[in-house]
C-alpha cells in the first residue's frame, strides 16, 4: 500500500506543477509527472528510514514520512524544471 501512496502522491504533484508551471504540453507533463513520482519514491523509500520518520513501503505510516515523501516529490520538480529551463535557454 505504500508504494501506491508513493506513486498516486508524485503522479498528482507532477500533473498540479504542470499546471502550476503552464506546461502544459504532452512532453513536459510527462516530464513533470514521472519526475514527481521519481523524488517521492526516493524520499519515501530511502530518505524517511534515514531520519527515522517511518517507512511508507513497510506500512509504517507517519505524518512525518508522508510529508517528507511530498517534499521530495517538490524537490525532485523543482530540480527537472530548472533543467528543463536551461536547457531552452
Amino acid at each position: 500500500m505504500g508504494y501506491v501512496f508513493l506513486l498516486v502522491t508524485g503522479a498528482i504533484l507532477g500533473w498540479l506543477a504542470a499546471f502550476i508551471l503552464r506546461a502544459e504540453s504532452p512532453r513536459n507533463l510527462k516530464i513533470n509527472i514521472g519526475a514527481g513520482v521519481i523524488g517521492a519514491l526516493f524520499a519515501g523509500l530511502v530518505v524517511s528510514p534515514a531520519v527515522s520518520a517511518g517507512n511508507l513501503a513497510s506500512g509504517t505510516y507517519t505524518v512525518d514520512a508522508m510529508c517528507i515523501s511530498m517534499a521530495g516529490s517538490l524537490a525532485m520538480l523543482l530540480f527537472a524544471n530548472v533543467l528543463r529551463h536551461q536547457e531552452v535557454l
